[in-house]
């Protein structure tokens, strides 16, 4: 599903500078979050829109990559616009994200994007082991920027993956939807999350089944994922 603000509810552009809570460790937290939520099909409670991103730190870009605090990646290419911080990503509290027009919005449709995102995430009272932070992230963008959408997930790989040396899971999950206007009936989400020292990242992307012409690019900037601690 192409994280486009213009493909779902105004949630997309809307929830680009949630703030909020999460980190990597061990069990499930006690979580208080603004009574504005949308529970996750796990029953998580995922938090909504903060700060307007106008607000948000932007993201940075250097020597070709997109720079989130001690992580980064190498910048996708056209189709893909510049870095924005307009992504919801859910506990990020610095986002850096960038969006292909895969389907341009018509009179009957709002169009549909690829996406690639990369978040800081930020912790409150508890902190999560990768795994579970990678089933959070991919949880709650489903939950939130998939609102109104009839979709069914099947996640295909759920396992540890070493990040630059640092310890990281991989969750890649399989979207089937239609959508009425739209020709995408399937995409993929990936999410990497990554632990550096004591911070936590995570990195997001979407890949419809009609722009399979991007996979080399999103390809490049999952494995290009690099660590500058």
């Amino acid at each position: 599903m192409a994280r486009a603000p213009r493909r779902l509810t105004p949630t997309r552009a809307a929830l680009a500078g949630a703030l909020a809570v999460l980190l990597v460790g061990c069990t499930s937290p006690r979580i208080d979050f603004d009574p504005v939520r949308t529970a996750s099909p796990a029953g998580f409670p995922c938090p909504a829109a903060g700060s307007p991103a106008s607000m948000s730190p932007q993201a940075v870009v250097r020597d070709g990559r997109v720079q989130i605090g001690k992580v980064s990646y190498p910048v996708a290419p056209v189709p893909y616009g510049p870095p924005s911080n307009l992504e919801y990503m859910a506990f990020g509290n610095l986002v850096g994200s960038q969006h292909a027009s895969v389907e341009a919005p018509q009179a009957n449709s709002m169009g549909w994007d690829s996406v690639v995102a990369l978040a800081r995430l930020s912790s409150v009272d508890g902190v999560w082991g990768g795994q579970r932070a990678a089933e959070v992230v991919s949880q709650c963008s489903l939950s939130m920027t998939w609102r109104g959408i009839d979709y069914h997930p099947e996640v295909r790989r759920d396992e540890e993956r070493t990040v630059d040396g640092h310890p990281g899971w991989i969750r890649i999950t399989d979207l089937s939807f239609t959508v009425p206007g739209i020709r995408a009936t399937r995409e993929v989400q990936t999410v990497i999350a990554v632990q550096v020292g004591d911070e936590s990242y995570a990195y997001l992307s979407y890949l419809p089944n009609t722009a399979e012409s991007l996979k080399a690019t999103l390809d490049a900037t999952r494995e290009g994922l690099r660590v500058d601690d």
